[in-house]
């Protein structure tokens, strides 16, 4: 490999921040965002996905970058013959982009004017291809051996981190709804009130609550009720920040979503959108359509006079019940 000393020593730099900054990191959506990241900075390019196989062996995107934007989509995508070839080699595969398909997926014909796409497996534990990394760039210019390198480094770190985070996650994960379960939140509260205690910055918290709840297991029975706090906890994360909020189930029909780094007023906007997505939404359930409503509480640890989790908490929860004495359906952010 033609990497002189000093191509080395900065390479071997590069790729240990990246490294540290995937192998610390335990939170699916913030792994999926600093992944991203980082591939899209050591290719050298705009355009990126991340793509893993779900538990029926389907090929999901799960982050993308298109144009500086980043998406979470979870969307199904076909293995195209250059994924196929990638992971038979466990190998990055250079190809044309596929000109069919929205998101940078290498082709299966030569590299033309249109650009070189280039793929990198995901190899975890036992050697087991987890999935994918596809890269394109505008120009014809290929891949130099230093950014394979740092490009294949990165890619085996990521695949063990989703691995670490997919196990981590089925401990703390609510089985109903896919969300992080209580002891989560007081886990990532208490890491961002130190942080905060040391570096000072800004942390915010909603409570929540699925109005009249009880009314709907009452008259359609559990079952329903079941299904109705799942599509609840879907709009609740599909209008979260993604990549930075925690949204948790909080116990029964109560949510709490964690916000480091927001302001009381971004948390308000975040939890208005929350709500009015669940107004607007008819819920689709086995006993029929269903419409709910939810009330919030919104605080921020710049309220509390020492610098507790529990104390924002408290002022958030106490906001949520007065929330609900006010008529349900409304979001509460100060007395």
């Amino acid at each position: 490999m033609n990497i002189d000393k000093f191509d080395f020593d900065a390479t071997l730099l590069t790729v240990n921040f990246a490294t540290r900054l995937l192998a610390m990191e335990m939170d699916r959506d913030t792994l999926l965002d600093r992944a991203l990241e980082a591939f899209c900075d050591l290719g050298s390019c705009n355009e990126a996905a991340i793509m893993m196989y779900d538990r029926d062996n389907s090929l999901i995107v799960k982050a993308a970058s298109l144009n500086h934007e980043r998406t979470f989509p979870d969307e199904e995508i076909p293995m195209t013959k250059a994924m196929a070839e990638a992971a038979q080699s466990r190998a990055p595969v250079a190809r044309a982009k596929c000109k069919n398909s929205f998101y940078p997926l290498p082709g299966d014909g030569c590299i033309e004017e249109c650009g070189t796409c280039l793929c990198i497996p995901l190899v975890g534990s036992r050697d087991l291809v987890k999935g994918f990394v596809t890269l394109h760039r505008d120009s014809l210019r290929p891949w130099s051996n230093s950014e394979l390198f740092q490009l294949g480094i990165v890619s085996t770190v990521a695949a063990i981190s989703f691995e670490n985070s997919e196990l981590f996650r089925q401990t703390i994960e609510d089985s109903l709804t896919g969300l992080y379960m209580r002891r989560y939140l007081f886990i990532r509260m208490d890491e961002e009130t130190q942080r905060i205690k040391r570096r000072g910055g800004e942390l915010s918290v909603i409570m929540i609550d699925i109005d009249l709840f009880k009314l709907i297991n009452d008259s359609y029975g559990h079952a329903v009720g079941d299904e109705a706090l799942k599509q609840v906890a879907d709009i609740l994360l599909q209008n979260s920040r993604r990549g930075a909020d925690i949204v948790c189930r909080y116990g029964g029909e109560e949510f709490a979503v964690l916000m480091p780094g927001s302001k009381k007023e971004d948390a308000m906007l975040v939890a208005e959108r929350m709500r009015a997505g669940c107004a607007g939404t008819k819920l689709l359930t086995s006993g029929g359509e269903i419409t709910v409503t939810i009330s919030a509480g919104v605080a921020n640890l710049n309220e509390c006079d020492l610098i507790l989790g529990d104390n924002m908490m408290r002022i958030a929860d106490k906001r949520l019940y007065l929330a609900k004495e006010a008529g349900r359906n409304r979001i509460v952010f100060e007395e």
